[in-house]
C-alpha cells in the first residue's frame, strides 16, 4: 500500500527519521509516523549512523538552544527605543520566527520602553503648556 508520505520521507536524513520516531505522539500524523517507520526499517542503519545521527540531533538541538537564549544587540534596542514602531514589532516576529525567543521578547520590550517614553514626554508637554 502506497502512502502519501513515503516520497517525502525518502528524501529525510537519518537524524530527521530519528526524531519523527522519537517525537511525542500526535506530532505527526499517524500516516506520516507509519512512513517514517517504514523508511526506517528500509534503511536498515547500522548501530554507528544511527549513534551519529543521534549526535547530529543533539548538536542541533544544543544550536537551537544557543539561539534561543541570544540577547539582543544594544544598537537594536537603540533603534527600537528611538523609533518604536510596526517595523519594530515585525523585526520582532521574524526573530521570533527564526527562533530568537529572548531577541524577540527584547525587540517588543524595547519597542514598548521607546513608545512609553514618547507618550511620557507627550504628556510633560501638554502639562507644561498648560501650567505656562
Amino acid at each position: 500500500m502506497n502512502n502519501e508520505f513515503d516520497e517525502v520521507m525518502r528524501k529525510r536524513s537519518d537524524a530527521d527519521l530519528i526524531r519523527i520516531l522519537n517525537s511525542a505522539p500526535g506530532d505527526y500524523q499517524p500516516a506520516a509516523f507509519e512512513a517514517a517507520t517504514n523508511e526506517f526499517a528500509r534503511r536498515n542503519l547500522s548501530e554507528a549512523e544511527v549513534i551519529t545521527a543521534k549526535e547530529d540531533i543533539e548538536q542541533n538541538l544544543q544550536l537551537d538552544k544557543r539561539k534561543a537564549n541570544e540577547p539582543l544587540g544594544i544598537e537594536w534596542k537603540i533603534f527600537a527605543a528611538i523609533c518604536p514602531g510596526i517595523i519594530q514589532v515585525m523585526f520582532a516576529g521574524t526573530f521570533k520566527a527564526d527562533g530568537y525567543d529572548r531577541k524577540a521578547k527584547e525587540m517588543f520590550k524595547w519597542t514598548l520602553y521607546g513608545v512609553g517614553f514618547y507618550i511620557g514626554f507627550f504628556i510633560l508637554m501638554v502639562l507644561l503648556t498648560i501650567v505656562f
